[in-house]
């Protein structure tokens, strides 16, 4: 279908949503959205009435409280986004865990300390382990992905260390300036 056939809202007649276009946002409800300053700001909060804790798994829906978290995600439409995020705290409903309250963590777009979305942070960590440093900064700031040189660093040594296999090609170095006897 091109785009000139198309009149009206697309997600209306075809049954396009917004889960489509920012998959990594399903599990939230957007509240609210603001253009201001050439950055997209989204407002939203958990979808779940309820989150299990991270310790022992069991679920609560129990309210501690609520507070405000603000994640960088990948740029829509060359403009850079982000997500603020209402995030509520839980009581453990088991006696024998040793976490009285635990912050809800919304698969595929939080984790703990974290202050990107995931796919920001692979789109991220991609150009570090292609250029690393200043180059990989350089080159972010091109795509509309802010990141400086030591972040760039820090994502490279972040990764785990790759299984060690076999030696394929061993190569020797067979030049030298002077010889050593």
């Amino acid at each position: 279908m091109s785009l000139s056939q198309v009149s009206g809202c697309l997600s209306c007649q075809h049954g396009i949503s917004l889960e489509w276009l920012l998959p990594h946002l399903a599990g939230v409800l957007i509240e609210a959205t603001d253009l201001a300053g050439g950055r997209l700001c989204i407002w939203a909060r958990a979808r779940a009435e309820g989150a299990g804790c991270a310790r022992c798994g069991q679920p609560s829906t129990r309210v501690h409280s609520v507070y405000g978290r603000r994640l960088a995600d990948a740029p829509v439409g060359g403009r850079p986004v982000l997500i603020r995020l209402a995030v509520r705290r839980f009581f453990c409903c088991n006696p024998d865990c040793p976490a009285v309250t635990f912050a809800e963590q919304l698969d595929g777009l939080t984790s703990r300390r974290a202050r990107r979305t995931p796919p920001l942070g692979q789109a991220l960590t991609g150009i570090a382990l292609a250029l690393a440093g200043r180059a990989g900064s350089r080159l972010a700031a091109v795509l509309d992905l802010t990141a400086g040189r030591s972040s760039m660093l820090r994502l490279v040594m972040a990764l785990p260390a790759p299984e060690p296999g076999p030696v394929k090609v061993l190569g020797v170095d067979d030049f030298a300036f002077r010889r050593v006897i």
